[in-house]
């Protein structure tokens, strides 16, 4: 990669595309007002990639939790303020946009935090993952209703399933979303 393209302008510029391509009206349909733009504006200006290099597992679970607590305080007031599904699935889909992005993932090592990353939740995904989770035998804790009603408990819940799915598939977790936009996901 060429000096000028590996310049933290150049960077920025990427990171602003992924979060604007990545958080689009399809990805946040429903969520609230405003809830969209103030996504975008924080993956763009808030979260630091540079941070993420040579995470281990903990290191991102606790940087996830926090960044996930941070991007839902940013919402507009009112019942988006406190949508923690919607905080935490904007942030799962700008780092799997950011693990396929060439310039972002081999700057900031994402193909190395693939594995604890975790896969982005919605009505498709969770149904498919519900499902395996009984081929699994594994309780869902927590049964699915919707994105504004996601809570930490239940995510992790789905989140045990998405690895084990992941596993047996033998690939990274991160990579597991591949799997769940097709629609003949559920082998």
């Amino acid at each position: 990669m060429t000096t000028e393209i590996r310049s933290k302008e150049f960077l920025n510029l990427i990171q602003e595309r992924v979060a604007r391509v990545s958080i689009a009206p399809s990805t946040l349909r429903g969520q609230g007002k405003g809830v969209m733009a103030a996504a975008q504006k924080f993956l763009i200006k808030k979260v630091e990639l540079t941070g993420l290099k040579g995470m281990t597992s903990k290191e991102f679970s606790c940087w996830l939790d926090h960044t996930t607590e941070a991007l839902k305080h940013s919402f507009p007031r009112g019942e988006a303020r406190n949508n923690w599904g919607a905080a935490r699935k904007s942030i799962n889909i700008f780092l799997e946009s950011c693990l396929y992005n060439k310039f972002l993932s081999e700057e900031y090592d994402l193909e190395k935090l693939a594995e604890f990353m975790e896969t982005p939740l919605d009505n498709g995904a969770a149904e498919k993952i519900q499902k395996k989770a009984q081929s699994f035998g594994i309780p869902i804790r927590k049964k699915w209703k919707t994105i504004k009603s996601l809570e930490p408990d239940q995510s992790a819940s789905l989140q045990e399933v998405a690895l084990k799915w992941a596993n047996e598939k033998k690939v990274p977790r991160g990579y597991l979303d591949l799997w769940l936009w097709q629609s003949d996901s559920d082998d």
